[in-house]
């Protein structure tokens, strides 16, 4: 965190605030923010919720800010320099006036740019300024920043299913996808490091902690008929075995497909028990989720 909190401190652009949702941290982050604030360089807000996962921080944070548009920034990340928000506000007030310009009938819910991560050398060609769905942008361009128009996301809140913590940024993401559309601009703004204990490395371990949001995700999936929907229709079966849930024809988005595939759905079912036996990962009692 206070790698982040430099790059923030430092930026040109001045007309924002960081909401900083602590999710139930057991160590000194609030008495670190508490010594930030005394500094006076950033403008902070802190709250302290009990542990809900990322997307109910999200969720919350949705409901206390009041900017015109909100952008997630993990701790494991920061800003590559200080004029990022300055460049992504100018290119954001210019693109969508020209767009508004040319009558287009699509209304934009957000921006995307680019992520860097130092470890990884990044493939250059970062395409030209487009308006896509979320899929098509980060389907292309790979790891991403997403500013979100903050009324709008207020109106796609993450799910919470008892026991879990974490669902994909994707699945809001494909869900506004389908009324707006996303303006990319072709703009590294952060670097990444992920973390040991963080969910992209932990992918495994986390999917099957969280198995009932990953099975939503991919009924989504199916509802919008997302390019690949066919492939979730295999893991909404295997989700479906693994929390012991008895109604996955019954409540299936597509019936006939959930039938047709069953088998490879068991098939992958037995694959990912093998995988998490292999890999060390022991969830206990994984039909009621607790960890």
């Amino acid at each position: 965190m206070p790698r982040l909190y430099e790059s923030l401190a430092e930026q040109t652009f001045r007309d924002f605030e960081w909401l900083i949702v602590d999710d139930g941290s057991t160590d000194n982050t609030k008495e670190l923010v508490d010594g930030w604030i005394r500094e006076g360089r950033q403008e902070i807000r802190y709250f302290y919720l009990p542990n809900g996962g990322k997307m109910q921080a999200t969720n919350f944070a949705a409901q206390q800010s009041s900017a015109e548009l909100i952008v997630c920034i993990d701790s494991d990340d920061r800003l590559i320099d200080e004029n990022v928000l300055k460049d992504s506000i100018d290119f954001w007030d210019k693109r969508s006036d020209i767009l508004r310009q040319q009558n287009e009938t699509h209304e934009l819910c957000g921006m995307i740019s680019r992520r860097r991560n130092p470890s990884i050398v990044p493939i250059e060609d970062l395409g030209q300024p487009c308006v896509g769905t979320a899929y098509e942008i980060t389907n292309m361009r790979g790891e991403t920043t997403i500013f979100t128009r903050t009324e709008i996301l207020r109106q796609y809140p993450y799910p919470k299913f008892e026991g879990e913590i974490f669902i994909t940024d994707c699945y809001i993401h494909d869900a506004m996808s389908y009324k707006y559309r996303f303006l990319y601009h072709p703009y590294y703004s952060q670097f990444v490091e992920y973390q040991r204990d963080g969910y992209t490395i932990n992918y495994r371990k986390n999917l099957f902690a969280n198995p009932r949001g990953h099975r939503e995700y991919h009924a989504q999936c199916i509802r919008l008929k997302k390019p690949g929907w066919v492939k979730s229709v295999i893991c909404y079966i295997s989700l479906s075995l693994f929390v012991r849930d008895h109604t996955l024809f019954s409540a299936s988005p597509n019936k006939f497909l959930t039938v047709l595939f069953y088998p490879l759905g068991c098939l992958k079912y037995l694959y990912d028990r093998y995988m998490l036996y292999k890999e060390n990962i022991i969830l206990v009692n994984p039909e009621r989720n607790e960890r």
